[in-house]
């Protein structure tokens, strides 16, 4: 096997055929047939949301619902914000 670039390490998981075979699709369909690099992926939004956590958290901010933290997250990201509908003036 090739060697990988950058500092690696390698482990063994355990899943049911369902959860492989989700896997190895969205690896095929985002990351070249990459598992490896889909969950890092994974470990990296994980990392993201738990900073994301720790921040409303120490701000005393109360708790935000799950759509709450995807619209800040992807506002973060620099997607736009969802545009808000105007009335039409009388």
């Amino acid at each position: 096997m090739a060697s990988r670039a950058g500092k690696t390490s390698t482990f063994s998981i355990s899943v049911d055929k369902e959860t492989q075979r989700i896997l190895k699709t969205e690896a095929k369909r985002n990351y070249g047939g990459n598992v490896s690099a889909l969950v890092s992926a994974i470990a990296k939004e994980a990392k993201r949301q738990h900073a994301l956590d720790w921040l409303l958290q120490r701000a005393a901010a109360p708790a935000i619902t799950n759509e709450e933290r995807d619209t800040l997250l992807a506002e973060i990201d620099g997607a736009p914000a969802p545009k808000k509908r105007r009335r039409r003036a009388a």
